[in-house]
């Protein structure tokens, strides 16, 4: 008999450390790619990210052309348009530069190319969408934020604007290549994407180690990956929120941020993100945003579920847990991440405008059917998000 088996899957080749980004060139020639359509945003061309990119891509004899319109939480319209470009322009891999937008948008165009239709029908919800059956162009990853670990996923989010929807597309052949995760790109990023995106990847890291995923089986890979994860962005964070040009706070960070990338995908998320996806489709609250604000109310709400795994967090967080009971102990991951968000600064749910608390129901109804909040290792019904929504906006607790 078959058991006590564990599977892990991560389907890029990864490449970390300082200026390795200055690779990209080498490695499309080892794909042997011509001619690559890169894609980012404005805000990377402007701060001049690109620009050593491109003279990589040069020196390689590698033609190539810029997509620069990403904007924060793409929607398919602008997936639809990349695809027009990519193949008016017959090119043959894509190179995705930026944060978790750029690099979903790219894995995004990069499927449809190949599989064609609507982006938004594959959307994996429990309702179920179409299946990618084609492998896409190959792309390659370099992220320039630390908290979305999008560079190592085969996942993709994209806005559906009819529907105030975020649509979760994922699959094998949605894997990127290869990421190259360069710490120096994140040297001059302003204080609140580095808070942000930092708890977005603090959020993967404690969904993934506490989830149901891998709470009910075993998950050791997955387990260690999470609890570095915790560990290494906990204990840089601050520094790299407050001393934005520390490289080790940086590196630290963000290699925190790849781990937790490597993750959650094999095990799956909770009900955080289940509630951010609607928060950020209806009220564009950024994503990493609204992670760190539900993050600790989510907590607080799954802690009886596991005190051993939330003990076991406060200590990667730095606590001091010695004399206290399980419970007790549990508690101190509540206490530290809040501490954590306090520290950076992240702004609090009632100070965006356009959230209107008396839409929470519909919020709520569009949390159920996301499928992280069925990886919640508490059970979560339309009540308890409606909730854990006026928690976090009346900021009880």
């Amino acid at each position: 008999m078959i058991e006590n088996t564990t599977s892990f899957y991560v389907g890029t080749e990864i490449n970390f450390g300082k200026n390795v980004s200055l690779q990209i060139g080498e490695k499309l020639k080892e794909y042997n790619i011509k001619k690559a359509m890169v894609v980012t945003d404005k805000g990377i061309v402007n701060a001049g990210l690109l620009d050593n990119v491109l003279d990589s891509l040069s020196n390689s004899n590698i033609q190539y052309i810029v997509f620069d319109e990403t904007p924060p939480n793409p929607p398919a319209e602008i997936i639809n348009k990349g695809v027009d470009v990519c193949k008016e322009n017959k090119c043959t891999g894509l190179i995705a530069i930026g944060g978790g937008s750029s690099i979903d948008t790219s894995k995004a165009i990069s499927m449809i190319v190949e599989n064609g239709g609507n982006i938004n029908d594959y959307d994996n919800s429990p309702q179920g969408g179409k299946e990618v059956k084609s492998e896409g162009l190959p792309v390659f990853t370099i992220p320039t934020t630390s908290g979305t670990g999008s560079e190592v996923t085969q996942w993709a989010v994209v806005t559906d604007v009819q529907r105030n929807w975020k649509s979760s597309i994922g699959s094998p052949l949605m894997a990127p290549k290869v990421s190259l995760v360069d710490p120096t790109l994140t040297l001059g990023l302003p204080p609140a994407i580095t808070a942000s995106t930092g708890v977005d990847a603090l959020t993967h890291a404690i969904e993934a180690y506490t989830c149901k995923g891998a709470t009910t089986s075993e998950s050791p890979i997955t387990d260690a990956l999470a609890l570095r994860a915790i560990k290494l962005v906990g204990n840089n964070l601050r520094t790299a929120y407050s001393q934005g040009e520390n490289y080790e706070a940086r590196k630290n960070t963000m290699f925190g941020s790849t781990l937790a990338g490597m993750s959650f995908p094999n095990v799956g998320l909770g009900t955080v993100h289940g509630m951010a996806h609607p928060l950020g489709g209806h009220f564009e609250v950024a994503h990493g945003v609204a992670n760190a604000i539900l993050l600790p109310y989510v907590m607080e709400f799954n802690v009886l579920t596991n005190p051993e795994r939330f003990s076991n967090i406060a200590v990667a967080l730095g606590e001091d847990i010695t004399g206290l009971n399980p419970m007790e102990a549990a508690r101190k991951a509540v206490k530290a991440v809040r501490s954590l968000i306090q520290d950076v600064e992240i702004p609090s749910l009632d100070s965006f405008e356009k959230v209107d608390p008396k839409l929470f129901p519909k919020l709520a109804e569009d949390a159920l059917n996301e499928a992280a909040t069925h990886d919640n290792p508490k059970k979560t019904t339309k009540q308890d998000i409606i909730d854990l929504f006026n928690k976090a906006y009346y900021k009880e607790g």
